[in-house]
């Protein structure tokens, strides 16, 4: 298995919320880095995003280029869901969200040792702010 089908599997992992999976394809000292945490968060943390955002989304990872070099690999991608729970203390609108992403994954003994994306986490909340709520 390739490091690019090693991060597909990953992702597929996580569109269908199995978490049990998702863990089992991370390393033991796994980071995610990302722009709505200060530090980096550790396997448990970015486990808990992962549910937090599954409980009020949702949607699917759309991987639209994946490209490998050695133990990376990096992903073109965009996020498409309904907002369905509370998230950033706003409750549910059942608007529909859209995001481009950006993601590098470093891949070591066939897990995901770490993860850098990259998006705009105010462009998420911003489409949940009906006109009148702006």
């Amino acid at each position: 298995m390739t490091n690019k089908d090693i991060v597909k599997k990953y992702f597929e992992s996580i569109n269908n919320n199995n978490f049990d999976a998702v863990r089992q394809q991370l390393a033991e000292d796994h980071l995610f880095y990302n722009p709505a945490t200060e530090q980096p968060l550790n396997t448990a943390g970015h486990l808990v995003m992962m549910e937090r955002r599954s409980a009020a989304f949702d949607g699917h990872y759309f991987l639209e280029l994946v490209l490998e070099e050695g133990n990376y690999v990096t992903i073109k991608g965009r996020w498409e869901g309904i907002h369905k729970g509370e998230f950033a203390g706003i409750p549910a609108t059942g608007n529909k969200v859209v995001f481009p992403w950006i993601d590098l994954l470093e891949v070591k003994d066939g897990k995901i040792a770490a993860e850098h994306i990259a998006f705009n986490p105010a462009s998420i909340t911003g489409q949940l702010k009906t006109p009148e709520k702006v």
